[in-house]
């Protein structure tokens, strides 16, 4: 008989702090002022954007909660805001426990600064995704030339991606230029020569097969010793060797 007694005061017990949880708390939360913005900005360590300028774009939208009761602004439209800046991935916008608006940034990350034939300039991230508003000068490779949105979008995110994931291409392409007909050449930072790339088909068989060269060939015979390296066909690479009319 206790036992049962015991049971229904602790079921009783659990139902009125579900009751307490459920409308009590809440209540406390929607009549609490925000006190501030906490932002927090992973971008790969690139410091791509700042909290104080992520601050200023949501103050210009007027969408700064600070100093508002805490159900008089929604989280979604800050939210949402701020997931429409274009170096954004994804954002995640919440009020904390002690009376913040907490906004947690994933940036998207650029491997390539594009200045195209319309004379834009724009990075692109590995998804392909078009960013605006970086304004810090990043170690990146540059692409120009004949380039629109649908060469941008497919041909430059390709080979981007290809050296920014290999630490070796990562530290040695500095520019990939397009020409009228697709066709890519690329400029090393290291070695007066440049590279005859071709399209942007079987691209790691070619830096693959200019690798080796490198590794055995170049730094064999010297650097310097041709002007023109062509590596479009994949399976071979052309030397042209420099002359005394070259520039050294």
């Amino acid at each position: 008989m206790f036992k049962r007694i015991l049971k229904y005061l602790l079921a009783v017990a659990i139902v009125c702090y579900a009751s307490f949880a459920l409308f009590v708390i809440p209540s406390k939360e929607k009549s609490g002022i925000c006190q501030g913005v906490l932002i927090n900005v992973d971008d790969n360590g690139m410091e791509i954007i700042s909290r104080d300028e992520v601050m200023d774009i949501i103050k210009k939208e007027g969408l700064d909660p600070s100093g508002k009761e805490i159900g008089e602004f929604y989280c979604r439209d800050i939210e949402n805001f701020v997931d429409s800046i274009s170096l954004v991935d994804k954002s995640q916008v919440y009020k904390s426990i002690k009376g913040y608006t907490v906004i947690d940034i994933d940036c998207r990350i650029p491997i390539v600064k594009v200045y195209d034939n319309e004379n834009r300039s724009y990075y692109i991230d590995e998804k392909g995704n078009i960013i605006y508003g970086i304004h810090k000068a990043l170690y990146l490779p540059i692409a120009n030339g004949y380039i629109n949105d649908s060469i941008a979008i497919d041909d430059v995110m390709r080979i981007a991606k290809a050296i920014n994931g290999d630490r070796f291409w990562s530290s040695q392409i500095e520019q990939i230029y397009f020409d009228k007909n697709r066709k890519i050449t690329l400029i090393p930072r290291v070695g007066n020569h440049i590279i005859e790339f071709g399209e942007a088909k079987e691209i790691e068989k070619k830096f693959d097969k200019l690798y080796t060269f490198y590794q055995e060939g170049m730094n064999r015979i010297g650097w310097n010793k041709y002007s023109k390296l062509n590596i479009e066909f994949g399976n071979k690479v052309i030397c042209t060797q420099r002359n005394k009319y070259d520039k050294n």
